[in-house]
């Protein structure tokens, strides 16, 4: 293990102080504060059961509130919010039924109507997951809520953000602290107080309950999978319907998300049934034109033999109702067979079934390889921003023994890559990283994954004729700065305005960054007068050279960043998808939903 900051105690990234046997996964999921009013950790909500874990606590309300409390009347019923940071928050409002009993893996179907004020000051727990370098386990189906962040006084036709939390589309939620800290990740209040925008988080079903392919549900009319992104839409459709209530504008809606989420905006900007619920898009580290195994992506028809293993690991392959059976089964069960991956471990894991989005065919959520809609002009043509990190590779690498020598860093290569390993080895030799075989693994697993997979999603929009902007974060994690530097996930609170112990120049970044993405969400165009630098467009000519945004003190514009390695890895995942051979990769270093935590 490498440094004192940070440890994976029993899988999550915690303070070193606090891999001790008292610490349970209660513990880490109280508290949710601003860095910039932290405060001491809050209670457990009150109707929290004893027999599970709480819902996430928000943190403090602002204490000099400026009147009553905010109270907004929907069609469903009223909801109270609360004054934070100036702004006005609502917490765990639902979008749908809670998918249990029968509802488990169907569509997500409208919630029922409330009488009463509805007023929560907790996040909801998240989806059911196992324990993860994201946070604690949860074993809760009623998880399909959402929460939003207004400016004060309401405003009026307010430009409207939805984020999708990543977490490999098998951990996280809305409510996720930041790794090592009490402080929210996610926290709407900058944008809302900083720029007028409203803000909107998402919880979705994840993991074996959100992406769910078995064959069976054809004969219920059931989706085949993807039911986790059908939950997202279905929150967009509430946006849609709800938002103008609460000062926005529902003909104004940028989706953005990060890893996970990153992926998943760019499956909506593919899919036919979100068109029309939103008018921009941004994917931080993750496209969705690459699949994990350098091939196609997944069909029902493909991952049917794991969904069967998976039903008999089960005890349900000889029911004659498997569905039925397997609906009877607990949420704690189910996570037992989930063979959710460890990401931060370093090591290669290919697990006997796994639970991904999928092909799901005409009517479906993905008609067609998303590949294939890019290339065919078939998608949402938005205002489109997406970016990576300058060194994701080592939030995987974080858990995992370093190479040291030669023969370690060509077995590596080689567990990753198979038959392709000498020609990656020839790509990275050690020597271009003085000699410190980490760091060429660490690039490698960023370049093959989601340096150039985002960059591959990016070149596909741009040629479908969507404005594209991309960028390229650079300033070092400051929660282990040395061990993980620009790593996967280390731009998310600049992005929200919020960064983790800045400096002068750490705080310039995400003032810069939160400004560009707030003034996308209202044009289309991040640019705007008086901006610190000038983001170019990505526009890549006959010659495939093309402009970025570097995201640190400097804020230039990079030329043709990495250009040679990702056309290297253009032909590898070419290769893969005409089925010519190719280089797989693994979870650490794909650029689909699952290749990303936290």
């Amino acid at each position: 293990m490498r440094g004192s900051l940070l440890l994976l105690c029993v899988g999550v990234l915690v303070p070193s102080a606090a891999c001790s046997s008292d610490k349970t996964a209660n513990e880490n999921v109280e508290a949710g504060t601003s860095e910039k009013d932290a405060s001491p950790p809050p209670k457990h909500s009150p109707d929290a059961s004893p027999s599970t874990p709480p819902e996430s606590d928000a943190g403090q309300v602002d204490e000099d509130a400026p009147g009553p409390p905010p109270i907004v009347t929907l069609d469903d019923g009223q909801v109270q919010g609360d004054y934070v940071g100036g702004t006005r928050r609502f917490l765990k409002i639902p979008f749908a039924k809670p998918p249990t009993g029968d509802l488990r893996w169907k569509a997500p179907v409208k919630n029922d109507k409330w009488t009463g004020i509805r007023h929560e000051t907790s996040f909801t727990l998240g989806c059911p997951q196992n324990m993860s370098s994201q946070g604690p386990a949860s074993t809760n189906e009623d998880c399909l809520y959402l929460n939003v962040w207004t400016p004060d006084p309401a405003p009026a036709k307010a430009p409207v953000m939805v984020w999708f939390h990543g977490g490999g589309n098998f951990a996280g939620s809305a409510g996720d602290l930041l790794p090592a800290t009490q402080i929210l990740w996610y926290d709407g209040q900058f944008f809302a107080k900083r720029h007028g925008v409203i803000v909107v988080s998402v919880d979705y079903r994840l993991g074996p309950f959100g992406f769910f392919s078995h064959p069976a549900l054809a004969g219920e009319q059931s989706p085949l999978g993807n039911q986790g992104l059908l939950d997202q839409r279905f929150s967009l459709q509430w946006v849609r319907d709800n938002i103008e209530k609460f000062g926005g504008d529902p003909d104004n809606v940028t989706i953005f998300g990060e890893s996970a989420g990153s992926a998943d905006v760019c499956y909506h900007v593919a899919s036919p049934g979100s068109r029309g619920l939103f008018q921009r898009a941004i994917s931080e580290s993750g496209g969705c034109t690459i699949s994990i195994n350098g091939g196609k992506d997944s069909t029902v028809a493909g991952v049917a033999a794991g969904m069967q293993a998976f039903t008999k690991a089960m005890g349900c392959d000889k029911a004659s109702d498997a569905l039925a059976c397997l609906r009877g089964k607990s949420v704690t069960d189910i996570m037992a067979n989930a063979q959710q991956p460890d990401l931060t471990s370093g090591t290669v894991q290919n697990p006997p079934w796994s639970f991904n989005v999928v092909v799901d065919g005409p009517g479906g959520f993905l008609p067609d390889q998303a590949r294939a809609l890019f290339d065919s002009g078939n998608i949402a043509k938005v205002p489109y921003i997406l970016g990576s990190n300058n060194d994701e590779g080592y939030l995987f690498l974080f858990g995992a023994t370093p190479p040291m020598t030669e023969a370690d860093y060509e077995a590596q290569l080689k567990a990753r890559f198979g038959a392709n390993a000498d020609a990656v080895l020839k790509e990275y030799p050690v020597s271009n990283f003085n000699g410190v075989y980490l760091d060429a693994l660490a690039r490698v697993i960023t370049d093959s994954g989601l340096g150039c997979g985002t960059h591959d999603s990016a070149r596909r929009a741009a040629k479908a004729g969507s404005s594209v902007f991309m960028y390229n974060f650079n300033v070092p994690w400051a929660l282990a700065p040395m061990q993980l530097h620009a790593s996967h996930a280390s731009e998310i609170s600049h992005v929200f305005g919020n960064p983790y112990m800045p400096d002068q120049g750490s705080q310039e970044v995400s003032d810069v960054m939160n400004a560009f993405w707030a003034n996308f969400a209202k044009t289309g165009d991040p640019n705007f007068s008086g901006a610190k630098a000038q983001w170019p467009a990505f526009t890549p000519d006959a010659n495939d050279d093309d402009e970025r945004i570097q995201f640190d003190t400097g804020f230039e514009t990079l030329q043709n960043f990495r250009k040679a390695e990702c056309a290297f890895w253009r032909g590898l995942y070419d290769a893969a998808e005409s089925g010519d051979g190719g280089a797989p990769t693994t979870p650490d270093a794909g650029a689909h939903p699952d290749a990303g935590t936290p």
